[in-house]
């Protein structure tokens, strides 16, 4: 069920579905956060060189994710970004230590209601 999609929402309207405000946000929040995370496993894949659970040589991988909370015009979105064991990834999207979001939010919502689904916008991350 995606309340987001404008047909879907008037599905349920017609069924009595009761729609409320904080539901539409919440699951706007589960899309940006299902977007950060796409795109930044995505570079991490690209810092690194190689697909998470493929073999390298690379004596740097994965380790792991860290959580954080970021602040949003639309409320707390709380995410997981990858770390390397090096320590050298730098993601792009929401950097190090940043904790509030300027316009990603913006820019998801854009292509969203452009009429791209969750997995197109994930797709586009891959070639951000």
């Amino acid at each position: 069920m995606n309340i987001l999609n404008k047909e879907e929402l008037e599905r349920q309207i017609q069924e009595g579905k009761e729609i409320s405000l904080d539901g539409i946000l919440e699951k706007f929040k589960n899309l940006l956060r299902e977007s950060i995370q796409t795109a930044s496993e995505v570079e991490m894949t690209s810092h690194l060189g190689y697909d998470k659970h493929q073999e390298s040589s690379n004596p740097n991988y994965r380790n792991g994710t860290n959580k954080k909370i970021l602040k949003s015009k639309y409320g707390e979105v709380d995410v997981s970004i990858p770390r390397d064991r090096d320590g050298t990834f730098e993601p792009q999207l929401v950097k190090k230590r940043e904790r509030l979001l300027k316009d990603s939010e913006d820019l998801i919502l854009s292509l969203y209601t452009k009429g791209m689904s969750v997995r197109d916008i994930q797709n586009h991350f891959k070639y951000y």
